[in-house]
């Protein structure tokens, strides 16, 4: 009798079980109709003349459709009953394990989506990313050789880790923890202050591992982060900027500082050679994203590495380029969207973005914009006539996020960038209806439309 108490109200499990009961009787019916041999009697017979005199000679046809959809009710009934029983049961395994089953299992059936850049924005971005996709590879500068990552590199040798550790935190399953934990940096200590604990960490990886790549490779694991990241190349590049008064200066840190315009950045060694992984990632890509970032100290040292604009003018991907917000003092002063993209078919070559996204939303909050203007930034200006002339499609939308700084709105542009490739003709996404469809109800759901 204990059985009966399966059926009581609230459990979920009597629709399911019912719907077996009708899956389990279309299914003999159809047999019926197809082999003309009764299995369940009186049922069938009449079930059967029913569907002769409706059909008359199509009937055998009717008796296959109305198999298979037994055989899909009975799946789906299976299905029900046993996650409304796991529910019910082990209620805790129900909460803490099937949902980030199913969950990891949908995300590896999204977009494969290749973002290159560097710094802040470019975990701003893969923050959004990781809710609708785990097919993510951030191609990542190595060129920073400032603050922590600066040190690690003089007196270890090794890459800056700062860049690829900001982008690992971000794809990280639990992302608040590990920010907070990874991104502390000692104050005390002669040899330890200034330092970053993830810089330290993955320093000490390297050292374990013997090479930056593995070490890279064995953080994510420990993040059990969503996508992948590696350096745009292994080896130590040294950027460069030539200024438009004909003077130049060495190294990331001090490019940041010029007052002069910049005319060109290049890298030493000019010929670096990229990661194989990150040419396949390029290849393979439905969509390749470029930024956002500051436009000449993490998203252009990228595409100086040899084979680089190459593979990306070579992909059938959908390229897109997320424009800054704000203009970058001494960097970018005075530019607008235009001149950003035309500063990256300079250094990489034309024909390296089908899109641009920018910003159009005006920030709302006087005081966080007058400290931007009182450092030289201002909001980048559009300028739409230029930007079509580039050969490209431009879509401005409002993704500002407003906080003690100005930076995208993670989930808002996720959210453009993903329904611009499941929704544009040219994208080459593989995903089958059901899939797509799930992925674009997300995507309304999460946007409140």
């Amino acid at each position: 009798m204990d059985f009966i108490k399966w059926l009581y109200p609230g459990l979920g499990i009597k629709r399911w079980l019912t719907l077996g009961v009708i899956g389990f009787v279309m299914v003999s019916v159809g047999m019926t109709i197809i082999s003309d041999m009764p299995l369940l009697g009186i049922i069938e017979q009449r079930i059967h003349v029913l569907v002769s005199n409706l059909l008359g000679e199509a009937q055998i046809w009717g008796g296959a459709l109305i198999f298979v959809l037994g055989v899909f009710f009975l799946i789906v009934s299976f299905r029900e009953v046993v996650r409304a029983f796991i529910k019910a049961v082990f209620p805790e395994f129900a909460r803490s394990q099937v949902r980030p089953i199913y969950q990891e299992r949908f995300l590896k059936r999204g977009p494969k989506i290749v973002v290159i850049g560097g710094g802040t924005g470019l975990s701003v971005l893969l923050r959004g990313l990781k809710n609708f996709t785990s097919n993510i590879t951030a191609i990542v500068s190595v060129a920073d050789d400032g603050g922590s990552s600066g040190r690690l590199r003089d007196q270890l040798g090794i890459l800056p880790p700062g860049d690829i550790r900001n982008c690992m935190i971000a794809l990280a399953d639990k992302e608040a923890i590990m920010e907070k934990t990874l991104n502390y940096r000692f104050k005390n200590g002669d040899e330890l202050a200034g330092h970053n604990l993830g810089n330290l960490f993955l320093a000490a990886l390297t050292d374990m591992y013997g090479n930056f790549e593995d070490a890279v490779r064995q953080m994510s694991k420990v993040l059990a982060i969503r996508g992948k990241v590696i350096p745009c190349t292994l080896e130590h590049v040294i950027l460069k900027a030539e200024l438009t008064d004909g003077t130049s200066v060495k190294g990331e840190s001090n490019i940041g500082k010029v007052q002069a315009p910049i005319r060109k950045v290049t890298i030493e060694p000019r010929e670096a050679e990229p990661l194989d992984e990150a040419l396949e990632a390029i290849n393979d890509a439905d969509a390749i994203i470029l930024g956002p970032g500051s436009l000449y100290t993490s998203v252009i040292p990228n595409l100086l590495v040899s084979g680089i604009p190459e593979a990306i003018k070579a992909s059938e991907a959908l390229k897109i380029y997320v424009c800054n917000i704000m203009t970058q003092p001494n960097e970018t002063l005075q530019y607008s969207a235009a001149d950003h993209l035309e500063a990256i078919y300079r250094h990489g070559g034309y024909g390296l973005v089908d899109y641009v996204i920018v910003n159009d939303q005006p920030i709302s909050d006087r005081n966080l914009l007058e400290k931007y203007l009182m450092d030289g930034a201002e909001q980048v200006d559009i300028d739409l006539p230029r930007l079509s002339g580039l050969g490209v499609r431009v879509l401005t939308y409002p993704l500002l996020d407003e906080t003690q700084w100005v930076r995208h709105n993670s989930n808002s542009l996720a959210r453009v960038i993903l329904e611009l490739i499941l929704n544009n003709k040219k994208s080459k996404v593989q995903m089958n209806f059901f899939d797509r469809l799930i992925l674009l109800e997300k995507i309304k759901n999460q946007s409140g439309r």
